[in-house]
């Protein structure tokens, strides 16, 4: 297959590629870091980060919409408007996050009990700390991932690649200080700061992104011309855009939380299992988040080319801006499978010591491998449909992979005919081919042609 790759994916894939390869990597140093906590604390910090993650996916959701919109307006010529979409966007997604954070810090105890029920106390008590404290996080994490998916879709990813690198370096740089303690001894002073363990990973975490934060408005309002006239003292509710915005947001985030909420009920599934699958289990999906680096980069771009193609009502240049990606995809996908089919054990050594834990991570992660030519149908093409306005099809794909082959099919091999964690995720795995075949159709037909979205606006001078 001749595979040349377009100039304006390039341009626009590869500082994510970069930008997604710095976040894992210093994710995964991160975790490493609080992996030596023991295992009670990677398995409480493990637990936590899947009801973060649910978050983060409804925030990222509304951050698609922005993407989406801002996309489509640019491929009409429409830049002031699109700056006027990200800033509705970026104030809905703060209130949100902030109720978000009150709820969860009020009623931490309630839900944590209520999701792990059994749980060793331990655990409990290192979760409950972790989740107080990364929860301040998340209206911090919904301006800086709603301003960075309002920049994507203008074309703009150089400096969201600043922005995450900047946030990871100083929560990998701030996690050592805060976890482990520091004790500095100079000339004139000594600098001492104890460490406060599992809530200093937490900790580290809410300031680093609230520096992400000062650094995305530093950009965009000081130096950046891609989203011009972000004026917050002029800021008024449009409801035009607002409807826009959440027309794709709203599906997004209920197929965030279905994916997600599917992900958590697996993870109550594995708690169950014990903690070595527990901890297994963790490992594996952040050993899978680096392999799977080069795919993620690549649908966050195609959103943005199919809105441009979708703001220009051009569809056969957004069918073919899909298949392009998907066959880009489908090559990295098989080149990286192959290279870490042999290095999965030694990948999940550096997270842990444990034989055991080492022996159920590796053959997760190849797992993983093996089966990551599903990877570009099943997480790259539904970020193109969505860059059409085809959102909604997309909830009803997840729910069917994710309820009928996930949950059920997953619980049954894993806990009823005792599988275990190899069990589950071989229910994971259904999951992907289903959801696959169930693109790839929809691509082939023209249904989601006829999904354009409407974007109703106040006229901006």
């Amino acid at each position: 297959m001749k595979l040349a790759i377009r100039p304006d994916v390039v341009k626009l894939a590869t500082p994510i590629l970069f930008e997604q390869m710095f976040v894992n990597l210093l994710g995964i140093v991160n975790t490493i870091m609080a992996s030596r906590l023991g295992k009670e604390a990677v398995s409480a910090i493990g637990m936590v980060d899947a009801i973060n993650a649910i978050i983060g996916a409804l925030i990222s959701a509304l951050a698609i919409g922005a993407t989406v919109v801002v996309a489509q307006l640019t491929g009409r010529g429409q830049r002031e408007t699109a700056a006027h979409a990200s800033l509705q966007a970026l104030v809905a997604g703060g209130l949100i996050a902030t109720g978000l954070t009150v709820l969860l810090v009020l009623a931490r105890a309630p839900v944590l009990h209520l999701l792990y029920r059994g749980i060793d106390p331990q655990v409990m008590a290192h979760m409950e700390t972790y989740l107080s404290i990364s929860a301040l996080s998340y209206p911090l994490t919904a301006l800086t991932v709603i301003g960075c998916g309002a920049l994507r879709g203008a074309g703009e990813t150089r400096s969201t690649m600043e922005v995450n690198t900047l946030i990871n370096v100083l929560n990998v740089i701030l996690s050592y200080v805060l976890i482990y303690g520091m004790h500095l001894r100079t000339e004139w002073m000594v600098i001492t700061i104890p460490g406060f363990g599992v809530a200093g990973a937490g900790m580290a975490l809410t300031l680093a992104r609230a520096s992400g934060v000062l650094y995305l408005f530093w950009t965009v309002l000081l130096r950046g011309d891609f989203l011009p006239d972000m004026r917050l003292r002029d800021f008024r509710f449009d409801r035009g855009l607002q409807r826009a915005i959440f027309a794709i947001g709203i599906p997004a985030s209920i197929e965030s939380m279905i994916f997600n909420g599917g992900k958590l009920i697996v993870q109550v599934f594995i708690v169950g299992m014990g903690t070595v699958a527990i901890a297994a289990n963790y490992i594996a999906f952040s050993v899978s988040n680096l392999i799977n680096i080069p795919g993620a980069a690549l649908a966050v771009a195609l959103t943005t080319l199919v809105g441009h193609d979708a703001g220009r009502a051009d569809y056969d240049a957004a069918r073919r801006s899909m298949w392009h990606v998907l066959k880009v995809a489908w090559v990295c996908m098989a080149i990286i499978g192959l290279v870490f089919i042999p290095l999965a054990p030694a990948a999940v050594g550096l997270y842990s010591q444990d034989a055991e834990v080492i022996h159920v991570g590796s053959l997760l992660v190849r797992m993983n491998c093996v089966f990551l030519i599903c990877y570009p149908t099943t997480f790259v093409l539904p970020n193109g449909l969505k860059g059409s306005g085809d959102a909604r099809f997309t909830v009803l794909t997840t729910l069917t992979g994710m309820l009928l082959f996930r949950l059920m099919l997953g619980y049954f091999l894993g806990v009823t005919l005792g599988y275990g964690v190899v069990g589950v995720w071989c229910g994971v795995i259904a999951d992907w081919f289903v959801r696959s075949a169930l693109y790839v159709i929809r691509l082939r037909g023209t249904r989601w042609q006829r999904q354009a979205l409407s974007i109703r606006h106040k006229q901006y001078n």
